[in-house]
């Protein structure tokens, strides 16, 4: 799972754009925390930007 977690409306906007913009399905889980969870979009990711350390 990858997730980004903050305050900032800002900053949520930017990263929901961008995981809309190269088509990878994203989720609110709270207020603060957007995630991409599903196999194939943590497998876009990693592709993308490389795996999680």
């Amino acid at each position: 799972m990858c997730s980004i977690c903050t305050s900032s409306d800002d900053i949520r906007g930017l990263c929901t754009w961008a995981l809309d913009l190269v088509g990878i399905p994203w989720r609110q889980s709270s207020w603060k925390t957007i995630s991409a969870s599903r196999r194939e979009a943590v497998a876009a990711l990693e592709a993308l930007i490389g795996p999680k350390t």
